[in-house]
């Protein structure tokens, strides 16, 4: 196994649990690394640190695994070890709960590698959206494999390999079957509502699991309400509130796929008759519906990331600000604004900072009368900010100030 060396100076934040090491951090010549091959990590005095993946071509030149010198990462054992120890940090986190995030990348010590296990709700084997983001990951597909089937004994499993980190990891991008037989969706079960999962052409892979105790927490106040969900993806926020008793829900999305299925996730959950859909771009629908007056008890707002890299942060914050902006002009006195973001590189602070000038902008009264986070199932590493990335914030407005 070849060995890697920090620059002196350069231990304290991956000695710290930090997963990542950047290639600038290395005095090992980075293009001497084997691409995606198993490294050891040493610091500057020789004193072992980790033992990861390594990728000369990606600015995360090496992703630690593990801390024991022992450790086999060219092993199904090891593996199959740290994908069962995550099923029962769920089985503990989320008791009964058979949907749900069965690994979270680096916040289970599986640098690389997500995946989302799906239980029909006629109580078939559960189905699986992977995603490998690593190159060392993606190298050992076989292995994984064989690790996940024997655990989960799913019906099958997808690559939901479209997402944009792979090329800086210089991998293809693209869906495709892995193993067993995958449908086209799946009907699973979200507290008293029923999904059907666009394995293939859903955003991300396929539902968003983060915000399922967020979507619980705000049905639980819908009583009575007409909301409504941007964003909408699959409907589930406007879903949700209907199902706990809201008057009347719109959801808003742009792709007519979505929308399609926000149709049939109202029809599947007898909600049909109270909920509007409105296929096209967010903003301007927003804009156009505040202009005519048009106001909600519960306003959701769930966007994609506004901002996947650091360089367009501070042109996130003004999208955040123009779109809560939005959102507090269609919420009327005395209700609340579900705003979230899933942009990592935006710190909670700052899109804090937004929603209060969003507010002064519009001449509100605004209160945070909750803060949330991904639920359990997509747990935080505390030495790694990286991976606590959705905020959501509910906001009640009043009146003029």
């Amino acid at each position: 196994m070849t060995t890697v060396v920090l620059r002196p100076g350069h231990e304290r934040r991956v000695a710290g649990g930090h997963a990542w090491v950047f290639a600038n951090e290395l005095s090992t010549p980075v293009k001497g690394l084997p691409p995606g091959g198993s490294v050891t990590l040493v610091d500057a005095r020789g004193r072992f640190i980790g033992r990861g993946h390594a990728n000369p071509a990606s600015l995360i030149a090496v992703r630690i695994l593990s801390r024991d010198p022992a450790a086999d990462l060219d092993s199904v054992e090891f593996y199959a070890q740290r994908l069962s120890q995550a099923l029962e940090a769920r089985r503990v986190a989320l008791p009964g709960r058979m949907t749900f995030r069965a690994a979270a990348g680096d916040a289970d010590g599986l640098s690389g590698l997500i995946v989302d296990r799906y239980a029909p709700v006629d109580g078939g084997p559960p189905v699986l959206s992977v995603q490998l983001t690593s190159l060392g990951m993606d190298q050992r597909r076989e292995l994984l494999a064989q690790a996940l089937s024997d655990l989960h004994q799913p019906a099958g499993a997808i690559l939901r390999n479209d997402v944009g980190v792979r090329a800086l990891e210089g991998l293809a991008v693209g869906v495709e079957e892995w193993f067993g037989t995958v449908p086209e969706t799946v009907s699973i079960a979200e507290g008293p509502a029923r999904f059907r999962v666009d394995l293939r052409h859903g955003q991300k892979t396929g539902f968003f699991l983060d915000q399922v105790d967020n979507r619980a927490w705000a049905a639980a106040r819908c009583s009575g309400r007409r909301v409504l969900d941007g964003y909408a993806h699959t409907g589930a926020w406007a879903v949700q509130a209907l199902l706990a008793g809201a008057t009347t829900a719109v959801a808003l999305d742009v792709s007519r796929r979505a929308c399609d299925l926000i149709d049939q996730h109202g029809r599947d959950n007898g909600v049909a008759d109270r909920l509007s859909v409105i296929c096209g771009d967010g903003p301007q629908h927003l804009a156009a519906m505040a202009h005519d007056g048009q106001r909600f008890d519960m306003v959701f707002l769930d966007p994609p990331a506004f901002a996947k890299t650091r360089k367009k942060a501070a042109g996130a914050l003004k999208a955040y600000r123009k779109l809560n902006r939005l959102g507090m002009q269609l919420v009327a006195p005395g209700g609340l604004l579900f705003t979230s973001s899933c942009s990592h590189h935006i710190q909670e602070d700052r899109f804090v900072d937004e929603l209060a000038h969003a507010a002064r902008d519009l001449g509100r009264l605004a209160r945070i009368v909750r803060r949330g986070q991904q639920g359990p199932d997509h747990p935080v590493h505390p030495a790694m900010p990286q991976t606590r990335y959705l905020k959501h914030l509910v906001v009640q407005l009043g009146g003029a100030l």
